[in-house]
């Protein structure tokens, strides 16, 4: 019987954003799936990004490799990627620590990353 993999971002597209929400833990567990399941997004057009970790709990540095990966991809395709952290916490806290805050536009809310990407998703 084949493995099946399941996606481990919800990808929904509000107001032509396409809005990727990621696990409570995304760690070495699921980031090299994160990473493809992103790539895949980028490579099909996808327009704009969301990123949604504000109800992660963990993000771990191979996580934010997937992350960075995936920003380097869309750059290259000109698709526009903004992260939506939580306020505070070990997620705000591990993307200050590894410089991911300073790659990409971050906010605090889907709707703010939304905004930042001249649109509003819900």
């Amino acid at each position: 019987m084949p493995s099946m993999t399941l996606s481990p971002l919800s990808v929904t597209t509000v107001a032509g954003v396409t809005v990727g929400t990621f696990p409570a833990e995304a760690d070495a567990s699921n980031a090299s799936a994160i990473r493809d399941q992103l790539l895949h997004l980028i490579g099909a057009g996808t327009g704009p990004l969301v990123l949604d970790l504000t109800a992660t709990e963990f993000c771990d540095c191979a996580c934010v490799g997937a992350i960075l990966r995936a920003e380097r991809e869309a750059d290259a395709r000109r698709i526009r990627i903004c992260l939506a952290l939580p306020p505070a916490g070990p997620v705000r806290r591990i993307a200050a620590m590894t410089g991911l805050d300073r790659h990409l536009p971050v906010t605090t809310s889907v709707a703010g990353a939304g905004r930042t990407l001249g649109a509003v998703p819900g």
